[in-house]
């Protein structure tokens, strides 16, 4: 792999249409199905999925992120959002693994500092993800013989 190699770390479209037309989708379904405005459950099930879409549609317009694999260090943007950057020295990651969830899968780094996560529904495609777990993993093992 050429170094350093840059990967958007953005919330992929896919994951605003899920959120967001789905909350929409059910709020549509709710007044069809009583002829009447959503209220109570109905209304609080649609609205919270619409709004978390919002707030993914201006993360993904207002912070451009990306995870930079470096010759000697990992920047992963980290926290709430994912926005603030991390900067990971290959030499301190202990151990990689990969955790399957609903709809992504998350590749956990840990260091001594804590554990990182790269989350794959954050990534362009399939394929940046599978190059930058193969990637960790190969640093890993040649950091910890």
């Amino acid at each position: 792999m050429n170094l350093p190699s840059q990967y958007s770390y953005n919330p992929r479209l896919s994951l605003v249409f899920l959120l967001f037309g789905g909350g929409l989708a059910w709020l549509l379904v709710g007044a069809l199905a009583c002829g009447c405005r959503p209220h109570g459950f109905v209304l609080w099930f649609g609205l919270a999925p619409t709004v978390l879409g919002l707030l993914v549609i201006v993360r993904r317009l207002a912070f451009k992120c990306f995870l930079v694999l470096e010759e000697d260090a990992l920047i992963l943007p980290t926290g709430f959002g994912r926005v603030r950057i991390t900067r990971i020295p290959y030499a301190s990651i202990e151990r990689v693994w990969e955790t399957s969830l609903l709809f992504t899968t998350v590749l956990s780094v840990a260091t001594k500092e804590g554990k990182f996560e790269v989350v794959s529904m954050m990534l362009p495609d399939t394929r940046s993800y599978l190059d930058v777990g193969k990637f960790l993993n190969s640093r890993s093992s040649r950091a910890n013989p």
